[in-house]
């Protein structure tokens, strides 16, 4: 049974999504997109003090972009806690294993401008043995090369990217989204930080 509220509203989902240990975010970094949005440091919405916030300009322009990308992800994956609270068992999401590391930890690589980066998912499993579908892209919003960084083949389960050669000093961010065939499908993530020297 849910309380009935006198008083109070909801609205604590993007802080509790900004925190699910799903591989797309670090939580002590409110710049980096994640189910919970997107945030920038500003003036707050009382217009006295500041903090990181989403309430108005490009931070709410991105943030609801997100929010509108992710929108399925994050609905599976409340179906899929659902079905276990409910019956004990369900479907579980994809273990990515990127380049031999397996986990939801953020992984940074240094490489020189001019260099190809191998980005190999293909260890990747899923705990019911679905298939698994694989999607790579650059989250342009939290890194701070503004140029195009060129992904082929980004549906397959390894890739090569090649770093610009303006890009020294920067940092882009990879993004590897693992989908599983599941019932509800369930979606992990990588994030790849980039720092080209």
């Amino acid at each position: 049974m849910y309380p009935k509220y006198k008083y109070g509203v909801e609205g604590d989902t993007p802080s509790f999504l900004y925190l699910m240990p799903n591989g797309l975010n670090d939580p002590l970094v409110p710049n980096q997109v994640s189910w919970g949005g997107y945030f920038e440091w500003g003036i707050s919405p009382d217009d006295s003090t500041f903090a990181y916030n989403n309430h108005k300009g490009k931070a709410k322009q991105i943030c609801n972009n997100y929010a509108s990308y992710f929108y399925s992800a994050t609905f599976n994956n409340f179906a899929a806690r659902m079905d276990w609270a409910s019956e004990g068992k369900g479907n579980r999401n994809p273990i990515i294993a990127l380049n031999g590391n397996v986990g939801i930890d953020l992984v940074h690589i240094e490489k020189k401008v001019e260099e190809t980066i191998v980005l190999d998912a293909s260890k990747s499993l899923d705990p019911e043995n679905d298939p698994l579908a694989f999607k790579w892209w650059v989250m342009s919003a939290a890194g701070t090369y503004s140029g195009k960084v060129a992904i082929e083949n980004k549906n397959l389960d390894k890739i090569l990217i090649d770093l610009p050669s303006d890009s020294a000093g920067k940092t882009i961010h990879i993004i590897c989204e693992v989908t599983d065939k599941g019932m509800p499908s369930l979606t992990s993530y990588r994030r790849i930080i980039i720092t080209p020297k």
